[in-house]
């Protein structure tokens, strides 16, 4: 065995009756001993994996014991940043086929991924960055584990440092979970609320609007706000919920924050997978994606990804179809310049109707004549006819100038087109058992937009102060246009009991409306530039940025130059404790329409505060993130839906939201993984001039109302196991159960959405570890609320959502 001390490289090698060893030994300098935990800034560029270990050992004070054949011409990944030894580690072997043990506070054994022994932080064969970087802010995380999150200052920074909350779901839990949308994915984050009960049902975008700390959340694909781009799951390697205001890096965002997904990009190592999917509600499924390098050099490097759904709902006459598809190119010019070219097309010839439900009587509320079924419509298939189109292209560069001097720039072009024509419910008749109804419809729409954000960062100290500075501009123009109107007198009533339908059609709307149409156009721009610098002295780490903005609608009426800032301040313990604070400003350009005696005009801008107090914990030895957070969010001129209006919104005043939230995800013992969650929150209107009607008719003033289906309390559970190879050679089974508290179901507070429970479980099995002969065979089913609970979620007594019943889901797929 090998010792090597920092600063030597010692040649005596002892043969074992199993493996040649080394052992790269313990530091005598300041960093011996310093532990996995420890947080210190690493440069470690990319070469043969023994020097790389000797450069780890300088750094971190950590030995190193691995087996001399294995690393023989093995090269490591490049490591840079301000991370700990146990990050920096994963980092550094990524690739290579190894995987590591702590024996120790400051010593590791490195062994054979296909041969370790899952203890603490090591995961055999376990979920890997599709770019071989494990624990990078861009990958699939490890496991149910991510410690690293470039969503809340652009620049690729442990979470533990980021004084916010952050909540990233990784590509496993993702596998286990298989969700149709992206809101199903975020079901077991905390502090996020669907807005409609099923968010098993795609939309025309494949995704579900969710809410966070009570404000509906905007969402972003690479940084990026989210014009087209596809985000059916499948096509992520990661989702990060990024909690709070994020005005600063994002600008165009809402104050409860916002959702940052990550497309998958090309590997180096070639890999593929197609997968055949079936479920109830008579959904079919195909996947495929392949990746791999062009080249042997593996300087080109591409990634072909595409789905083909068609299936039903658990509504009649709602059916949904969907034709995606996603290409990446990536070109390492050089060592330290790459740039990468995104394409998606998506079609959808049939949608799912969104707006339509039921009435809060006979379904939250008993009425005599029974419980209205889960899969009643009462729209028209007859009129109901939506479609959507969208394109985008995105183009992401890196070049590194020095190991302290970086450049970044994402640029995006998309554009969509769409129709949609649809019936909404109005006023119940109990007398006539009917339901008054009216049209809405919106066509030829055509929708562009081009964004980019380019920043520069520069690491440098001052003293005993080191500094990350970050100095961006971002740039977004979007444009629309088409047409739309409304028939509120010529839809027939609806009945209750027995509806009947091909009623209405869309000659019956072109007559109603004389074939007039509102024309309208929607220019928008926003220019920023922004700041920021992470400054770290010792164990504390405090962050300030700012941004100024200039954005408008057009006309000069409707310029805003904004200026927003926040401020954090962190200390990262040597246990893995991480108390912090946080205060940040907002402002919102609020897109969209608020109706209001008859008329249409552009919603104000939120403008608000928060401040939020929490501490993060890491588990020494153990792959795991935990993290408890308090805020205090106030926010002016928020946007509700409008009750009579479904497709626009009201405004209400100044909205409050105070809450607790509470999370852990750990890769615990060998195949054992675990997600808990807790959230508090309460959500309320703090100054208003509205007022609304409580269920029996009486006008209140919505003062002090709480916002309707923002749920108290939420808590949820979620385990996966992986059995050893001797029990049940490649099979993992998991469950969850998902609890979300009483919600006020109208604007007047006058009743409530009831409480409920929901299971959810399913199984992998990896065909080939049983069975040599099919090697590559996987087989997969998940099923959401088990139970088959029927449940419901109204917004108003016209507007409720049965939740999704029993959905199974199962996939048989060759992977290589």
């Amino acid at each position: 065995m090998t010792l090597l001390a920092s600063g030597q490289f010692a040649g005596l090698l002892t043969h074992t009756a199993h493996a040649e060893t080394s052992v790269a030994g313990t530091d005598t300098g300041a960093g011996a001993g310093a532990g996995a935990g420890t947080v210190r800034h690493f440069s470690i560029g990319a070469q043969p994996l023994r020097t790389a270990l000797h450069a780890f050992l300088a750094q971190s004070g950590i030995q190193v014991a691995y087996p001399t054949s294995d690393a023989g011409d093995v090269h490591s990944a490049a490591v840079s940043g301000t991370l700990t030894a146990q990050d920096a580690l994963s980092r550094l072997l990524a690739g290579t086929g190894l995987t590591y043990r702590f024996t120790g506070a400051s010593s590791v054994v490195l062994s054979k991924a296909s041969s370790a022994i899952m203890l603490g932080p090591v995961r055999v064969g376990g979920t890997a960055s599709s770019s071989g970087v494990g624990q990078s802010a861009y990958g699939p995380g490890v496991g149910f584990v991510a410690t690293q999150s470039a969503s809340a200052t652009r620049t690729d920074t442990p979470l533990i440092q980021v004084p916010k909350s952050v909540y990233v779901v990784t590509r496993k839990q993702m596998d286990d979970l298989q969700p149709l949308t992206i809101g199903q994915a975020l079901q077991y984050s905390p502090g996020i609320v669907s807005t409609t009960a099923n968010s098993n049902t795609p939309s025309a975008s494949l995704f579900q609007p969710v809410r966070q700390r009570g404000f509906e959340s905007y969402t972003f694909v690479d940084g990026l706000l989210n014009g087209t781009s596809v985000s059916d799951p499948f096509f992520l390697d990661r989702i990060e919920a990024l909690s709070g205001p994020s005005s600063v890096m994002y600008g165009q965002a809402n104050p409860g924050g916002l959702i940052n997904m990550t497309l998958k990009r090309p590997t180096e190592k070639a890999q593929g997978q197609f997968n055949v999917g079936f479920g109830n509600y008579g959904r079919y499924e195909g996947q495929l994606d392949f990746s791999g390098p062009l080249n042997k050099s593996k300087t080109l490097l591409y990634r072909v990804i595409g789905v083909g759904i068609t299936q039903g709902s658990q509504v009649d006459y709602n059916h949904y179809k969907r034709l995606a598809a996603q290409a990446d190119i990536e070109w390492k010019i050089d060592d330290k310049t790459n740039i990468t070219l995104i394409g998606q097309f998506s079609y959808d010839p049939q949608t799912v109707d969104p707006s339509i439900g039921v009435p809060a009587y006979g379904s939250l509320i008993k009425a005599d004549f029974g419980r209205i079924p889960v899969s009643r419509y009462y729209g028209d298939p007859a009129f109901s006819n939506s479609w959507n189109r969208e394109y985008m292209v995105e183009a992401l560069f890196h070049h590194e100038f020095t190991k302290n001097l970086q450049f970044n720039a994402t640029a995006r072009f998309d554009e969509q087109s769409r129709s949609a024509c649809r019936l909404t419910l109005g006023d119940v008749d109990f007398t006539t058992m009917t339901i008054s109804r009216s049209a809405f419809c919106s066509g030829q729409y055509k929708g562009r937009s081009s964004q980019m954000t380019a920043n520069l960062s520069y690491k440098v100290r001052t003293g005993p102060i080191s500094h990350s500075f970050l100095v961006g501009v971002d740039y977004r123009g979007q444009w629309a246009d088409g047409y739309w109107g409304f028939d509120f007198n010529t839809v027939p009533d609806v009945s209750i009991l027995n509806p009947q339908y091909h009623q209405y059609t869309s000659t019956d709307y072109t007559h109603a409306t004389n074939g007039k149409f509102t024309w309208t156009k929607y220019p928008y721009w926003q220019d920023a530039v922004y700041f920021q610098d992470q400054m770290n002295w010792r164990r504390f780490y405090v962050t300030v940025a700012g941004r100024q903005d200039w954005n408008g609608y057009g006309g000069k009426d409707l310029f805003n130059r904004p200026f927003t800032w926040n401020a954090g301040i962190n200390y990262v313990s040597k246990i893995g404790l991480a108390p912090y604070f946080n205060y940040a400003k907002s402002f919102m350009p609020q897109t969209g329409n608020v109706y209001s005696a008859g008329t249409l005009r552009q919603p104000d801008p939120l403008s608000g505060h928060q401040w939020e107090v929490g501490l993060k914990y890491q588990i020494p030895y153990i792959q795991s993130f935990i993290s408890a957070a308090y805020y205090d969010l106030s926010e002016n001129n928020v946007l509700v839906g409008n009750p009579d209006f479904p497709n626009y919104s009201s405004e209400i005043g100044q909205v409050k939201s105070r809450g607790v939230e509470v999370s852990a995800h750990a890769n615990l013992a060998q195949g054992l993984d675990l997600i808990l969650n807790y959230t508090w929150n309460r959500v309320y209107n703090s100054r208003t001039n509205l007022t609304g009607k409580t269920l029996d008719g009486q006008t209140v003033s919505l003062m002090g109302k709480h916002l309707t289906q923002q749920p108290t309390n939420a808590a949820s559970g979620f385990l996966d196991y992986h059995f050893p190879d001797t029990i049940a050679p490649g099979l993992s089974i998991n469950f969850g159960g998902r609890y979300q508290g009483r919600s006020w179901a109208d604007q007047a507070n006058s009743f409530r959405n009831p409480s409920y429970v929901l299971f959810d479980g399913g199984f992998n099995w990896d065909a080939g570890k049983f069975f040599q002969s099919v090697k590559g065979l996987n087989v997969r089913l998940s099923i959401s609320n088990l139970g088959n609970k029927t449940y419901v979620q109204c917004g108003s007594s016209d507007m409720c959502y049965y939740g999704a019943k029993r959905v199974a889901y199962g996939t048989i797929g060759y992977h290589w």
